[in-house]
């Protein structure tokens, strides 16, 4: 076989080079990145969760990745496409959800809410499976942006089992998706009436304060999030969002 030339030679070796030079922000084009918390029903974070995420069509086909003390998880290096996403503890329901991952832009957060075994009492009567089912229903609709879906879900949850006030949070982080203010600022309230420390909810009634115009409310609500415990994920958004507030 004819050898190259040595002109041609050197241009497929410049190239090979500028390609294993190329800048992390443009391989970073090439591969997606999801990410996300899991949480128990009360809102706390389940510590050591194994998020598995599968999709057959594209290779490498399998991400694992285990939650942090706060619950959170990421995974990068993903193909685009929609994915499988598992999250599953010690304890607990697992929950599915499907994710579409797009390469080099920002992808929506998941947000897994998983059913430990039920309190006796407080669920006695209340299919945990089918619970579950509605709750990674609830959040595939929502990572779709389908919020009036995704809150038709969540309502029925509540109507299945009262006791669950805490889904609460999910209709208010619906309804602020929706620019419903209001009617976040609602369901936000309604987890404070049994848990006036709760820092997501006030977080989520803060962000509702401040859409609507009222920042002297805001600015009040954000400053009980800090003071209970400004050490938080919840006191570090607060804090992004009095910043905002007070300009």
């Amino acid at each position: 076989m004819k050898p190259f030339p040595r002109p041609i030679l050197a241009s497929i070796a410049a190239c090979l080079a500028a390609l294993a030079l190329a800048s992390p922000s443009v391989a970073q084009l090439l591969v997606g990145r999801l990410t996300g918390t899991v949480k128990n029903l009360a809102g706390q974070p389940i510590k050591a969760a194994t998020v598995r995420a599968v999709n057959p069509s594209v290779i490498p086909s399998e991400f694992t990745a285990t939650a942090d003390q706060k619950g959170n998880w990421a995974i990068l290096g993903m193909r685009g496409g929609i994915w499988e996403v598992t999250a599953s503890a010690p304890g607990f329901e697992s929950s599915t959800v499907a994710a579409r991952v797009a390469l080099g832009t920002n992808n929506p957060v998941v947000q897994f809410v998983l059913v430990g075994t039920p309190v006796k009492g407080a669920m006695d009567g209340v299919d945990t499976k089918r619970l579950q089912a509605m709750l990674g229903a609830a959040e595939s609709l929502m990572v779709q942006e389908k919020w009036d879906e995704a809150l038709a879900e969540y309502r029925g949850i509540l109507a299945m089992a009262p006791s669950l006030d805490t889904v609460n949070l999910a209709i208010g982080r619906a309804l602020l998706m929706k620019k419903d203010y209001a009617g976040a600022a609602g369901a936000y309230g309604e987890v404070l009436k049994k848990d006036a420390r709760s820092q997501r909810a006030l977080v989520g009634l803060g962000r509702a304060q401040y859409e609507q115009g009222n920042r002297a409310a805001a600015i009040a609500t954000l400053g009980q999030v800090i003071a209970i415990d400004g050490s938080t994920s919840e006191a570090a958004e607060a804090r992004g969002l009095l910043d905002q507030a007070r300009k």
